[in-house]
């Protein structure tokens, strides 16, 4: 809330305090998990993924001045925002009959349509539909090739940012988990991971090495 109560684009800034007034939305996204298998998949998962890539978008924007912070940010709350319908995990993670036929980059755009009435209502002006059309944008490119899912290949220097902080959060989240959980401290490797397509190196963590190159 902090990071994004930063926007000054008023549409946005409204978007933003419409779902944070939707206390079934808020609820579920705190709970839900990012994956079923794969990156921050527990509870509470979503949120701090989200958390994460807006972190770092902050602290690198100002390197980027090709870069609307305002939409940045705005694509990056809402990327995943699908999620909360995607999976059921209130006893185990399953992927819902929604979730299942549709997937979580559709569902996240039909949330963000049916919000946008609302939010021109709280600014008493029309959501500007190019606005609209980059956020949705932002959502369907955000897996970045076609071949990991994306429904667009990213278009805007706001897409393209956000598929690499979205895949960068998710990569070393997944890695240093399959470091940590692997039971085996005996070998500098992890056994070979069919979904990373690689063994993972362990050996000599946090030693800091010789400093030398």
């Amino acid at each position: 809330r902090e990071l994004l109560g930063t926007m000054t684009n008023p549409h946005l800034a409204a978007l933003v305090a419409a779902f944070w007034a939707d206390e079934a939305f808020m609820s579920a996204f705190s709970q839900a998990p990012a994956g079923v298998k794969a990156h921050h998949a527990y509870n509470g998962g979503l949120v701090e993924h989200v958390l994460n890539i807006l972190e770092t978008a902050d602290r690198l924007i100002d390197l980027y001045p090709a870069i609307d912070r305002d939409v940045f940010f705005a694509g990056i709350f809402l990327h995943d925002l699908g999620k909360v319908r995607e999976m059921g995990y209130d006893a185990s993670f399953i992927y819902t009959d929604e979730g299942q036929l549709l997937g979580h980059l559709l569902i996240g755009c039909e949330m963000l349509s049916e919000k946008i009435p609302e939010v021109a209502k709280r600014t008493g002006q029309p959501f500007p539909p190019e606005l609209a059309w980059h956020l949705k944008h932002l959502i369907l490119s955000h897996h970045g090739t076609i071949e990991y899912g994306a429904a667009k290949l990213p278009m805007t220097p706001e897409a393209v940012a956000l598929h690499h902080l979205d895949s960068l959060d998710a990569k070393v989240h997944e890695f240093a988990k399959a470091i940590e959980e692997d039971p085996n401290g005996e070998s500098n490797w992890t056994p070979f991971s069919p979904g990373l397509q690689r063994k993972l190196y362990k050996g000599r963590r946090g030693s800091g090495g010789s400093g030398e190159g």
